[in-house]
């Protein structure tokens, strides 16, 4: 029963949720509150207006049980409330894959908009209105005119932020030019009738402030050598789907760009793999003769070595190198909202519905293993033995994610037999 409950859970990660609202005791007063509900986050409104929790999402697509343990935006009361409005009536509907709420009351209509795949919320207003801010997190307010955020200020403001961490967590940002305040962890900004407000609540990850248009804001988030490295493989990508205007076939130029960058680098770990797979028979011969002679084992070894020209060490380096290039790869892809699906994929921000590229993952994996192991049975069934707890990682990956490392083991096997094929038989 239990393994049955956890298909369903991971077919529900993969298959995502469909924006909508819903009824949830987010706060456990025993009241329900209307939640909209979406792959990224959770936002709930109170029946005055206000947004009592902003829940992000940990992993994409999945639902929660227990709003008091999810990651919320709050901090001891609403994250975004109308000063002085009272509404006297909500209407909450879905648009065009967005979610919408109407708040009415005397003055006029508040409206919240959240769009599907972003962390972003329009907040808007029929009449003057000014709204309360606040969230766990450092604050920080840029006015026009200054150059870097100070922690309190009142003015016409480019954005306000709370940022639980300077680089990695949540956080919480206004932007687009108005007049605001900011003392402590108290917020408010004034919006004029018919001004759109941006609110974004979500991971204070650079990825993602570039897909949700932040990342340009001074003094917001300073990226190091590895945010500069995601930005440019990040511009590649978009480069590449101008052209293509596919996400998958983007994904297909980036890996080849990659492994082209690579190809040097894989091709002496692989060749350095293939030779010391071919000596594996002399070598195990070396250890019988000299099994109660360590000293001369180890002599003869590096002779062997020295004569057919391998170096044990030379397939460590490139995979050293490249180790920080595939991270920053996954890091990218992994926060990316590309909003399109491949195939049978319907969205390559979710993981694979059907499993079938996490499976040509394990397949490619272990058949790259089977060519550099040259008939070695114990690589082979540790390679297999690894892929087989290794899938479990790979059923959660973005299908996005799941289809560079397919893409990039399979420009490997090919890499792979082209050196097979150009090594010269053994000589014993």
């Amino acid at each position: 029963m239990r393994r049955l409950l956890a298909l369903f859970a991971l077919l529900g990660l993969a298959l995502g949720l469909e924006a909508r609202f819903k009824e949830a005791d987010v706060n456990g007063d025993g009241r329900a509150e209307t939640v909209a509900e979406t792959n990224l986050m959770d936002l709930a409104f109170t029946p005055s207006g206000e947004v009592l929790g902003w829940y992000v999402k940990t992993y994409k697509g999945t639902a929660f049980s227990d709003y008091t343990r999810a990651p919320s935006l709050a901090q001891g009361g609403p994250v975004v409330a109308p000063v002085g409005f009272q509404a006297q009536g909500a209407e909450f509907k879905e648009e065009d894959g967005r979610l919408i709420a109407r708040f009415k009351g005397q003055e006029g209509t508040l409206t919240y908009t959240i769009q599907k795949g972003r962390y972003t919320v329009e907040v808007q207003a029929d009449f003057p209105l000014t709204l309360a801010l606040s969230a766990n997190g450092t604050p920080k307010i840029l006015l026009q005119g200054a150059q870097s955020p100070a922690t309190s200020g009142e003015g016409e403001a480019v954005y306000l932020a709370f940022q639980t961490r300077p680089k990695a967590g949540y956080a919480l940002v206004a932007w687009e030019g108005f007049p605001a305040k900011l003392v402590g962890q108290k917020a408010e900004v004034s919006l004029a009738p018919g001004e759109v407000l941006r609110v974004y609540g979500g991971q204070n990850e650079l990825v993602r402030f570039h897909v949700e248009g932040l990342q340009g804001l001074p003094g917001l988030f300073q990226p190091n050598i590895w945010g500069q490295l995601s930005l440019g493989l990040l511009y590649v990508m978009e480069w590449a789907f101008r052209y293509t205007g596919s996400w998958a076939l983007a994904i297909l130029v980036l890996t080849l760009l990659v492994r082209l960058l690579l190809w040097p680098l894989m091709h002496q770990q692989f060749k350095s793999m293939a030779e010391m797979q071919r000596l594996q028979p002399l070598i195990q011969k070396i250890n019988e003769k000299y099994k109660d002679d360590p000293e001369k084992r180890a002599e003869a070894t590096m002779k062997l070595y020295q004569e057919h020209k391998v170096n044990p060490a030379a397939g460590c380096l490139p995979l050293f190198i490249q180790m920080p290039i595939l991270f920053i790869l996954w890091k990218v892809i992994a926060n990316y909202e590309f909003g399109q699906g491949f195939l049978w994929i319907p969205d390559l921000a979710l993981p694979d519905p059907f499993y079938v590229l996490p499976a040509l993952y394990v397949a490619s994996t272990f058949l790259s293993t089977w060519l550099s192991a040259h008939g070695n049975k114990d690589l082979i069934r540790q390679s297999l033995f690894m892929n087989l707890i290794f899938i479990f990682l790979v059923l959660q990956f973005p299908s996005g994610v799941t289809l560079y490392w397919v893409l990039s083991n399979l420009i490997g096997l090919v890499q792979q037999w082209l050196i097979n094929r150009s090594l010269a038989p053994l000589k014993a």
